[in-house]
């Protein structure tokens, strides 16, 4: 950690890279950490999420999408384990913030602080932040303080560590903490209900001893249809949609299954080097972009995957 605080002290033009499609976390934790060092720019590489547009606008940030500025003397990659994940960019030597299982870019990292039992990157800046003496302006503490509240789902499965944080950020936020209830609006609206419940409608089940697999297609909110399977008590839940010429795969895991096969680690890569494509996650959770030509082949895949990592043969639930 050192090191990766001294090289950020030194920069003085870094700019910050979000994962593809940042949401509140990974953009938090960008706009967060240049705020607290007040020099730098922040690129996402293929947009952000409704949410982090949001965020954008509340905080006044400028990103810039789709390419690195011209001149930086510092890349630093937030809260994204390996190169697909921040393609099309491609910088050299990057340092790394990270809370994924890690890939490619821990590899490459000149210095990197990389931990997958914290709940989210913004509390790995955070962490930093205190470990190096810097002052956290309230500012800095309200995007951090949404990507840990977000990503942590309110803090409902993260760990002691993680909770500790808090004080921190909300002690700095102080006023600014009336925004958080509009940055962190989870309100369903109608065509996220109507995607929850398609999932269901539509979801095919599997079951090896006490595991169930379920498997369904949606249009859009894969998430949400996702979380939908796993809350009706499925242990792994892959929704998928078709998006262009790929596969969308969403995938949620029961604690129970996230403690056997990791998602981020094992399944998705698994699909991305079956198919290729792109993709990874946490433990519990994950999504991935694949070539697959037909879904069927993912369902497949996957009940290979899962049961030759577990041991386990799956069988199709009939009603």
């Amino acid at each position: 950690m050192s090191e990766l605080a001294e090289r950020l002290e030194r920069a003085t033009a870094p700019v910050f890279i979000t994962h593809r499609r940042a949401d509140l976390d990974s953009l938090g934790a960008a706009v967060g950490l240049r705020t607290i060092l007040g020099v730098g720019s922040i690129c996402a590489p293929a947009g952000m999420t409704k949410p982090a547009q949001r965020l954008r606008r509340v905080t006044g940030t400028t990103v810039c999408e789709g390419a690195l500025p011209e001149e930086f003397d510092e890349a630093v990659v937030v809260d994204a384990p390996s190169t697909d994940r921040i393609s099309p960019v491609a910088p050299d030597a990057p340092l790394l913030i990270d809370h994924h299982e890690p890939a490619d870019l821990a590899d490459s990292a000149v210095a990197s602080l990389v931990d997958t039992d914290a709940g989210a990157t913004a509390e790995l800046v955070t962490r930093l932040a205190t470990a190096a003496g810097w002052d956290v302006p309230a500012d800095a503490a309200l995007p951090l303080l949404v990507g840990l509240l977000d990503d942590t789902d309110f803090l409902g499965h993260r760990g002691p560590r993680t909770a500790a944080t808090l004080p921190t950020l909300f002690s700095a936020v102080g006023e600014q903490a009336t925004l958080l209830p509009e940055l962190l609006d989870r309100s369903v609206g109608r065509d996220e209900r109507i995607a929850s419940a398609t999932s269901v409608l539509r979801s095919s089940g599997y079951r090896a001893g006490d595991l169930f697999v379920a498997f369904s297609r949606v249009g859009a909110h894969e998430g949400a249809a996702a979380e939908r399977l796993r809350a009706a008590g499925v242990d792994l839940a892959v929704v998928c949609s078709t998006q262009g010429g790929e596969i969308r795969v969403t995938a949620r895991a029961s604690d129970r299954m996230a403690e056997r096969i990791s998602l981020g680690a094992t399944l998705l890569p698994a699909l991305v080097d079956e198919f290729g494509g792109e993709g990874g996650g946490h433990a519990d959770a994950g999504s991935a972009a694949v070539g697959a030509e037909a879904i069927d082949s993912i369902v497949e895949t996957v009940l290979a995957t899962v049961g030759s990592e577990l041991g386990l043969t799956f069988g199709e639930v009939s009603g």
